[in-house]
């Protein structure tokens, strides 16, 4: 059996938590899981935990921590939520279905919680 904790501290020197927390969760069960839970592929999990993963580092911290450390933003439309539905709500493309789906999209689109928006600001 792999031990993901001791993989992921030998490849980060300093693990940050939410990397911790992604392997916690796969030594508690298996990569395939969480990465379907995360939604993200098995590949890409293993990547981060070995510190290899190239991709988009932001947008999958606020995934992880979202579901496996709890972390809460709090909206502008829905007050409190978890991390990760934020993000759901930040990907979710414009419909006009119903008000709640309009006021969503354009709340976060100037959100500060908005992940594209912290990237291009990085930029």
């Amino acid at each position: 059996m792999t031990d993901n904790v001791a993989k992921a501290r030998a490849a980060w020197g300093e693990t940050p938590a939410w990397v911790l927390a992604l392997a916690q969760a796969c030594d508690a069960s298996n990569q395939v899981t969480v990465a379907r839970r995360i939604a993200y592929s098995p590949p890409t999990v293993s990547q981060v935990i070995s510190n290899t993963y190239r991709g988009d580092l932001v947008r999958l911290e606020a995934a992880v921590s979202g579901i496996y450390l709890a972390a809460t933003v709090d909206c502008p439309v829905l007050g409190e939520m978890a991390r990760n539905v934020c993000l759901e709500w930040q990907e979710r493309p414009y419909t006009d279905v119903s008000s709640l789906h309009i006021r969503m999209w354009r709340a976060c689109k100037q959100c500060p919680q908005r992940v594209r928006k912290a990237q291009e600001d990085a930029a």
